[in-house]
C-alpha cells in the first residue's frame, strides 16, 4: 500500500509506520510546522509531533496493524491494487537519496506527477511550476547534501518508470471500464480520443536514463563553472596492461577559473547583500576579525577600497585511498581552496564557504613545481586587484579583491612560498625571522632575532638564483633557509613573509602540546609522583559534556609514552579536550612546577583560540610565550626548543597584523577533504582528479541556485524533538524580562542549535551578563523556548560565579537550590554563544571554558 507525505508531497513510503517515521525525522522539528491526520476523513491538526503520533496510535490504530491505504491520498474507489505495486522496486539503502533523487527526476525529467496538496501549504511552500514539476530550488535544497553514487540514481531511475509504467496501464484500464459503463452517452470519436492518450504518454525520464544525461542536465540547469585542463608536462604511458603499445599522455592539473567562481558565488542575493555592507571593524583597541590587525589597515587595495574581496587560499594533501595499502601515495592529491574574508565569521567555518580553486596529483606537480599552478592563479589575481566586471545579484558591478593570506601546514607553505620544506637542513629554521639553531635555544623574545622582510628575501633569491657554482648556489639555500624565487612574490600587494601566517592547530595541537605533555607525564610517572594508570583512570573516568564526547582522548599507552616522536596519537579536537581537562586529571600535583608548565601552556591556547582579544592580552600574551618557554628550557635542559616551539614567538606579532588566530586556522579547511574522501568511493580512478572536480562543481552550483536561501545560511537554527508548554508560564516569563505581551502559540524543545552551539535542557550553561564589572554570569538552561516560531528563548537557573581558579583554568561556581527563580533570555542576544559544561571535584563545581573570556566581557562592558 502506498502512503505519501503531504507535507513534502514528494515521499513516499509502503507502509504506515515508515511514514510516521519519515514525517519524525524530516519535518517534527520545523518550528512552524502544522500536522494534519487526514486518515479517513480525521481533520484533526497537531504542531507537535507526539501528540500526533499518539493521536494515530489511539484512533487509528487498525491502520498501524494493518498497514492499510490512507483514503486522503485516493480517492474512495480509485484504490490501485497492491498487486500493481508489487513491480516497483525502488532499492536505495538510506531513505535520503530516495527522497533526493524523486527530486531530481521530478525536475530534470520534467514529470506532470501530481502530489497531493496540503491544505495549509502556500504557493511558496511547495514552489510548483505552471507544469507541476519541482522547481530548482528544491532540488538543490536535498542535492547540497546528498551523496548518491551513480549507480544508486540509475536504479532509481529504473524503478520509477517501472512505477510510472504501472501507473499509466492502471488508468488506462480503469479508463477502459469507464468508457464501457457509459458507451451510450459518448461517441466513437471520444472514446478513441480518450484512449490515445495512453497511447501517446513519452516518458519523461529517457532524458536521463543514464549518468551521462544525469550530470549533462545538472550542468546545464545549474550553471557549473567548469574547471580547465591545463597540462604541465607528458608521460609515456602503455595502452593496456602487458602490451607492447605505448602512447604519450598529458600530465593535468584542474583549475576552476577563480572569476568565474567568484561570480557564481555573489549572484547569489544574500551572499553579495553581506559582502556589500562593507567589513564590521571592531572597536579601537581589540581584535576581533582581519579587518582589525594592521595589514589591512595599511594595504594599498583595502585601505582605499575596504569592500575588495579578501581571499584567503589554503594548501594541503589528502590520501584518498587506504594509506597503509599498496595504493598509497600513487592517488594523493593535492587540494587548493579558498574563502572570503569579507563572510561574517560565524558564516566563514561552514564548509559552504571553502570553494575548490586546484585539484592535482602531488606526484605531477613535484615533477613540474608548484610554481606551475601558483602562474594560473597570478593571472587571476592580477586581474582582480586591477578591478573586473562581474554579474552579481545587483547587476553587473566592479569588483575588486586580493589574497590576504595563505594558509596551511609548514611543509605546504614553505612549499609555496620557496622556503626550505625541511628546516632541519636549513641554518635560517623560521620564515619569519633568520634565527639559528643556537639561539633559538637560548633567546626567547622576538625582537632579538633579525626579522626578515620582502626585499631582503627577494635579494636572497637574486643572489642564489646568481651564483656561479652548484655549490655556492647549495650554501646560500642552506644558509637562507630558501629553496627558490616564489610565484608568490609577484602576487599583487602579497608579503611573502608576513602573510604566510603560523596554524595553531598544526603548531600547537599537533606539535608543541603532545610533545610537552609526553615530557611532562615522562617525568612525573618516572619520579614516582603520578602512575600512568591513573592519568588513563581520569581520562576515562572524567564526566565529558555531550559535545567533547565526540573528540573524547584516547588512552595513552606504555609505547607512545616511551617512544621518541613527540606524540601522543591524538587528533586535534582531542588535543583540545585533553588541555581543558589536564588540570583536573593532575588535580593533586597543583603546585608542582613540571604541572605549572602545563597550566601554562593551557593559558597561551586559551587566548590563541579567542575570537576576541585587546591589545594588553596580546602583549600578556607575548610575555606568556617568553616565560613559558624559559620554563620549558629550566625544567628540560637536555630538551631542544624545537621550530614549532620557537614560531610560538611570533603569534602576538601575527595577531596585531592579522586579528585572532582563529580567523585563519586550518582546522575547517581540512573537513572539507571528508567531503572528497566520501565522493572517492563513489567514483571510478581513471582520471580521479577531474571525476572529483566535476562532481564538487556540481555540488558548489547546486547550493548557489536558490534565491530564497543559501546552504551557508541553512541550519542557522535546527530543534530537537517539541512537547506543549503551560502557554500562561511563558507568556509571564516573557513579560517580566523581555517586555513581550503578544504570545499567540509556544513549543518546548528539548535542545537547539544555533550558528553551530547546541543548547540542551538541564546541561547547558550560557554566558547571560557580566556581573561585578569582570565576572561572567552563567545559567543552567532549564527550557526552551521557540515563541511564534520566530522568537528563541532560553529558561537558565542563574549560577553565582565566585572566582576564575588559575589551577583549573576554569570559573568557580556555586550550583543554586531548585527553588531559586528561574530568568529567561533571547538567545540571539547572549553576551557569548558558546555553550558551556561543568565539571565537578571536591565538592566544588567549574564551567569549564573554550577560550579567553576576558577581552569578551571588556568588549561588552566598556
Amino acid at each position: 500500500m502506498i502512503w505519501r507525505c503531504a507535507i513534502c508531497c514528494v515521499f513516499i513510503a509502503l507502509s504506515l509506520k515508515l511514514l510516521l517515521s519519515h514525517i519524525n525525522r524530516m519535518h517534527s522539528r520545523s518550528p512552524d510546522i502544522r500536522f494534519v491526520c487526514g486518515i479517513d476523513g480525521c481533520s484533526e491538526d497537531f504542531r507537535v509531533y507526539n501528540s500526533f503520533y499518539h493521536h494515530v496510535k489511539r484512533r487509528h490504530s487498525h491502520h498501524l496493524l494493518e498497514g492499510t491505504e490512507v483514503n486522503e491520498h485516493r480517492p474512495e474507489g480509485s484504490q490501485i491494487p497492491a498487486s500493481k505495486y508489487a513491480k516497483v522496486k525502488i532499492s536505495v539503502k538510506k531513505e535520503k537519496k530516495t527522497l533526493f533523487c524523486l527530486y531530481f527526476l521530478k525536475t530534470v525529467g520534467g514529470t506532470q506527477l501530481q502530489p497531493h496538496q496540503h491544505h495549509d501549504a502556500t504557493d511558496d511552500d511547495l514552489a510548483e511550476d505552471q507544469d507541476g514539476a519541482v522547481t530548482l530550488q528544491q532540488v538543490c535544497s536535498v542535492t547540497r547534501s546528498s551523496y548518491v553514487a551513480n549507480k544508486d540514481m540509475n536504479e532509481i531511475v529504473v524503478g520509477v518508470q517501472q512505477y510510472q509504467s504501472s501507473l499509466v496501464d492502471y488508468f488506462r484500464t480503469k479508463m477502459e471500464e469507464v468508457l464501457k459503463r457509459h458507451s451510450g452517452t459518448t461517441t466513437p470519436q471520444v472514446s478513441k480520443d480518450a484512449m490515445d492518450i495512453f497511447d501517446t504518454f513519452t516518458d519523461p525520464f529517457t532524458n536521463v536514463a543514464t549518468t551521462f544525461r544525469q550530470n549533462s542536465a545538472l550542468r546545464m540547469q545549474f550553471g557549473c563553472v567548469d574547471a580547465d585542463e591545463i597540462p604541465i608536462g607528458r608521460t609515456l604511458c602503455r595502452k593496456k596492461c602487458g602490451s607492447k603499445e605505448f602512447f604519450i599522455k598529458d600530465k593535468l592539473f584542474y583549475y576552476v577559473p577563480l572569476l568565474k567562481s567568484l561570480q557564481q558565488f555573489l549572484s547569489h542575493p544574500m551572499i553579495w547583500g553581506m559582502i556589500g555592507n562593507g567589513p564590521q571593524i571592531c572597536r579601537e583597541g581589540f581584535f576581533h576579525d582581519l579587518n582589525d590587525g594592521d595589514l589591512l589597515k595599511s594595504h594599498p587595495l583595502f585601505s582605499e577600497n575596504p569592500n575588495a574581496l579578501q581571499l584567503i587560499l589554503y594548501t594541503d594533501e589528502i590520501e584518498i585511498c587506504n594509506p597503509l595499502g599498496s595504493f598509497a601515495s600513487k592517488n594523493k592529491l593535492l587540494m587548493v581552496y579558498y574563502t572570503l574574508g569579507n563572510i561574517n565569521p560565524k558564516y566563514r567555518s561552514k564548509l559552504a564557504s571553502i570553494r575548490l580553486l586546484v585539484i592535482a596529483k602531488s606526484e605531477d606537480i613535484r615533477q613540474s613545481g608548484v610554481d606551475v599552478i601558483l602562474k594560473r592563479i597570478k593571472e587571476d589575481l592580477d586581474a582582480l586587484y586591477s578591478g573586473v566586471r562581474l554579474q552579481t545579484a545587483d547587476g553587473e558591478k566592479k569588483i575588486y579583491g586580493a589574497m590576504v593570506s595563505l594558509c596551511g601546514d609548514t611543509l605546504a607553505q614553505h612549499e609555496l612560498a620557496g622556503f626550505k620544506e625541511g628546516v632541519g637542513f636549513a641554518f635560517s629554521k623560521c620564515r619569519h625571522c633568520e634565527c639559528s639553531y643556537e639561539d633559538m635555544q637560548s633567546q626567547f623574545r622576538e625582537d632579538l632575532f633579525t626579522k626578515r622582510t620582502l626585499e631582503k628575501h627577494i635579494r636572497q633569491c637574486d643572489e642564489i638564483e646568481k651564483a656561479n657554482t652548484d655549490l655556492l648556489r647549495s650554501n646560500l639555500k642552506t644558509t637562507y633557509g630558501i629553496n627558490r624565487r616564489s610565484e608568490l612574490v609577484d602576487f599583487p600587494s602579497f608579503d611573502v613573509i608576513q602573510q604566510t601566517p603560523q596554524d595553531v592547530m598544526h603548531v600547537i595541537l599537533e606539535g608543541i602540546a603532545p610533545m610537552e605533555i609526553k615530557c611532562v607525564l615522562n617525568h612525573l610517572i618516572q619520579s614516582g609522583e603520578i602512575s600512568l594508570d591513573s592519568v588513563n583512570s581520569g581520562i576515562l573516568g572524567f564526566s565529558y559534556s555531550p559535545l567533547d564526547v565526540r573528540d573524547k582522548p584516547s588512552t595513552i599507552s606504555l609505547s607512545t609514552l616511551m617512544s621518541n616522536d613527540g606524540k601522543l596519537r591524538q587528533s586535534s579536537g582531542q588535543m583540545l579536550v585533553l588541555l581543558r581537562i589536564l588540570p583536573f586529571v593532575l588535580e593533586r600535583l597543583e603546585k608542582n612546577a613540571y604541572v605549572q608548565l602545563i597550566i601554562k601552556l593551557i593559558e597561551i591556547v586559551q587566548i590563541v583560540f579567542a575570537p576576541v582579544l585587546s591589545i594588553a592580552t596580546v602583549c600578556r600574551l607575548k610575555q606568556l610565550i617568553q616565560d613559558h618557554l624559559s620554563d620549558w628550557k629550566a625544567l628540560f635542559p637536555d630538551r631542544s626548543v624545537t621550530p614549532k616551539q620557537h614560531y610560538m614567538l611570533h603569534l602576538p606579532s601575527q595577531i596585531k597584523l592579522l586579528g585572532p588566530m582563529v580567523r585563519h586556522m586550518c582546522m575547517r579547511f581540512e573537513s572539507k577533504h571528508c567531503l572528497f574522501k566520501r565522493w572517492a568511493g563513489k567514483i571510478n580512478f581513471k582520471n580521479v582528479c577531474k571525476s572529483l572536480v566535476r562532481k564538487n562543481q556540481i555540488h558548489e552550483s547546486c547550493q548557489n541556485i536558490s534565491t530564497s536561501a543559501h546552504t551557508l545560511f541553512s541550519h542557522e537554527k535546527d530543534l530537537g524533538p517539541m512537547s506543549e508548554v503551560n502557554l500562561h508560564h511563558v507568556r509571564s516569563k516573557l513579560k517580566d524580562f523581555l517586555g513581550f505581551t503578544e504570545v499567540r502559540n509556544a513549543v518546548s524543545v528539548k535542545w537547539l542549535m544555533m550558528n553551530g552551539n547546541k543548547y540542551i535542557i538541564d546541561k547547558s550553561m550560557v554566558f547571560v551578563k557580566v556581573v561585578n564589572g569582570n565576572m561572567p554570569e552563567f545559567g543552567l538552561v532549564r527550557n526552551i523556548f521557540v515563541v511564534d516560531s520566530t522568537l528563541y528563548c532560553l529558561e537558565f537557573q542563574p549560577f553565582y560565579t565566585v572566582r576564575f581558579d588559575a589551577h583549573f583554568m576554569a570559573y568557580e561556581v556555586e550550583v543554586p537550590s531548585l527553588a531559586e527563580a528561574t530568568e529567561i533570555v533571547d538567545a540571539e542576544k547572549l553576551v557569548d554563544f558558546t555553550s558551556y559544561y561543568t565539571a565537578s571535584t571536591n565538592g566544588k563545581t567549574y564551567v569549564l571554558v573554550k577560550y579567553h573570556l576576558g577581552d569578551v566581557i571588556k568588549l561588552h562592558t566598556t
